[in-house]
């Protein structure tokens, strides 16, 4: 009795576990067969005629008109995305479509449902192959109207070139694939490669929260350049495009400028919309070692206005090749037109071939691409004083340095002696003051001058036969080479 009622029982649970079993599989099936119909589902719908949403979304948060010109296409998989091809891209802010780039691909990656249901929200773009030319609000544009992009969560940028358009400045980016994760709003982090002016460069951001505060840090380095920036930010504002941190920069190849070699540069730095305050500035470098501040505004032109003190610059560092390079052959001088700078420069405990000079101070400012020396004072040991002003003036690749210079001299024999002059003729020279002045002009390519007016002790003037005669000797001392105005033997011929 007690074993049929077992076997009863055993098989009611047999019967029951089959039955939940049989529900349980066509519950799962049927699951499944309504997500492979989700899933497939875009592949039924006409897509075409959801263009006019997805331009609109697009502009909304990217501030740019689009034109999509092929076919939308929908993939399932790796992540369910739809794809547009040839888009073309127009500024937002014009009476008319200005055309300012295309991108082969864009893939949009976005909710099933948002397709079925008509209803777009476009949080992940992927930017494949593209052009692109913008001016200077547009990031201003961007990062202000943080409702719109809010939602955004990130941009995957392949093989886009880009050029950025500025008060009459431009740069370009070629070359561009980055990953930009954002977070309610803001960049959260951001991995970038490209070539800046054709020079590969890499650049990484890490956001993060501090208290109320946005802080993070950006690096940038260009191996080729062998240039390396590093940048801890401690307070971000991407709405008021202000940033606040401390800086580290390191060029190991030469600058465009003499004598920064091996440059190390350390500094805080306050960035503005418009500016940019660099304070506590340390300069290291294999001639120069000192510090200072500076000013760069961006609007309404770019410029630069600094001070920097330096000790210990070591001229003998510099070579006549590398010198020649930048005063003969224009490196010095190839500055854009629409660039002004200020440069106020000290010199402590100079180190030179000749050592005529131990101390130096100057004002150099740079306007409508010329150099304008407003005043250059080269000072001895022993007081004496070499001022300098002029102009460089650059026209049909020649470079002029129309100058004005002033000669203060404690005791001449003493002086003399530091130019190697010739020995028998010190016993002749006085222990006197001397003091004179020399106007005229130097041609840097041909190495000659042309001197327009020489004034001796007590006022007095040369004659013009006097004058072509110091041209002729200064002339047949410089022998067409330019570096020959740094030796000082040629102007032993004076005393």
């Amino acid at each position: 009795m007690i074993l049929r009622k077992l076997k009863s029982l055993k098989l009611l649970i047999t019967l029951n576990s089959f039955y939940n079993h049989k529900v349980y599989s066509r519950a799962m099936v049927a699951f499944a067969g309504i997500f492979f119909i989700i899933f497939l589902s875009p592949f039924f719908i006409d897509l075409e005629r959801y263009k006019p949403e997805i331009e609109n979304q697009i502009q909304e948060k990217f501030f740019i008109k689009v034109r999509i010109n092929e076919k939308i296409t929908y993939k399932p998989l790796i992540r369910p995305h739809i794809e547009l091809f040839s888009v073309d891209i127009f500024e937002t802010n014009k009476k008319e479509d200005v055309y300012i780039g295309n991108i082969y691909k864009v893939n949009l990656r976005i909710n099933i449902f948002d397709i079925i249901l008509r209803k777009f929200n476009i949080t992940d773009v992927e930017v494949n192959d593209g052009i692109i030319e913008i001016e200077n609000n547009y990031f201003d544009n961007f990062f202000k109207n943080v409702d719109s992009i809010k939602s955004l969560k990130a941009i995957k940028v392949n093989n886009l070139d880009l050029k950025y358009s500025s008060n009459k400045n431009s740069i370009e980016i070629s070359d561009i694939n980055s990953d930009i994760i954002f977070d309610n709003g803001s960049v959260k982090r951001f991995d970038l490669k490209g070539n800046f002016f054709n020079l590969p460069f890499t650049s990484k951001f890490q956001g993060a929260k501090n208290k109320d505060k946005s802080i993070g840090n950006l690096s940038i380095q260009s191996n080729d350049l062998k240039f390396y920036f590093d940048a801890d930010l401690t307070d971000i504002n991407f709405l008021k495009s202000e940033f606040l941190g401390n800086a580290k920069i390191r060029f190991v190849n030469s600058l465009s400028t003499i004598g920064l070699n091996n440059l190390t540069l350390q500094f805080n730095f306050d960035l503005k919309d418009e500016y940019v305050d660099l304070k506590n500035i340390l300069v290291n470098s294999f001639v120069y070692k000192g510090e200072g501040s500076a000013k760069i505004d961006f609007k309404p032109r770019l410029s630069l206005v600094s001070e920097f003190n330096f000790i210990d610059a070591n001229f003998k560092k510099l070579s006549n090749d590398n010198l020649k390079n930048y005063l003969v052959n224009n490196k010095l001088f190839n500055i854009h037109e629409d660039f002004y700078g200020v440069f106020k420069l000290n010199f402590k405990n100079m180190i030179t071939n000749h050592d005529l000079f131990s101390e130096a101070n100057a004002i150099i400012v740079v306007e409508g691409g010329d150099v304008n020396i407003k005043e250059l004072n080269l000072i001895s040991k022993f007081n004496d004083l070499l001022k300098i002003n002029g102009r460089f003036i650059t026209q049909n690749r020649e470079t002029i340095f129309f100058f004005n210079s002033q000669i203060n001299l404690v005791n001449i024999k003493n002086f003399y002696k530091k130019t190697n002059g010739a020995r028998e003729k010190i016993a002749l020279l006085p222990n006197d003051g001397f003091s004179g002045i020399m106007k005229g002009d130097l041609n840097m390519r041909k190495g000659r001058v042309v001197v327009n007016e020489i004034i001796g002790n007590s006022n007095k003037k040369f004659n013009k036969n006097n004058l072509n005669i110091v041209q002729e000797e200064f002339n047949l001392r410089l022998n067409k080479d330019i570096m020959n105005v740094l030796d000082p033997r040629i102007y032993s011929f004076l005393f």
